[in-house]
């Protein structure tokens, strides 16, 4: 038994969480007090903590951009040769998880983003609408 700081009441060991875990150390406010005490501080701190988010979910997304531009600077469309980053995009080959871009917004880890890219070839935007009709049909009733 041990005796909690901020209710007073004596509660079991197991309801403490550890200090020191290697030297066997409890905190001296029990794991109700605890959680309580964070929660209150999170109310009263939460334009804190969510700017906070806000600044790095938008520094990975940034880095994440960057990490897209330079790619696709080093990549060449595979149909027509195209090279100009502006025009080219990610065209699925198989397994598509979701839109790379759309992954990027969502602000993941660099190696969802790399995983992703490896399932795809690199298009511009004329030759991948090209594909994508041919592939899916779009345009095979009409008279062209």
């Amino acid at each position: 038994m041990k005796l909690c700081t901020h209710c007073l009441q004596n509660k079991p060991l197991s309801d403490f969480n550890f200090k020191i875990k290697s030297k066997g150390i409890l905190h001296s406010h029990c794991k109700n007090c605890s959680r309580t005490f964070i929660r209150n501080h999170y109310y009263n701190n939460r334009q804190y903590y969510l700017l906070k988010a806000k600044r790095r979910n938008e520094e990975i997304r940034t880095f994440l951009r960057r990490y897209l531009w330079n790619y696709l600077k080093k990549h060449a469309c595979v149909d027509c040769g195209e090279t100009d980053p502006v025009v080219l995009e990610f065209d699925h080959l198989k397994d598509k998880l979701i839109e790379v871009t759309r992954l990027v917004r969502n602000g993941p880890s660099i190696d969802k983003v790399r995983n992703e890219i490896e399932k795809c070839e690199i298009r511009c935007a004329n030759c991948h609408r090209r594909k994508t009709a041919i592939q899916f049909g779009w345009y095979k009733n009409l008279p062209l």
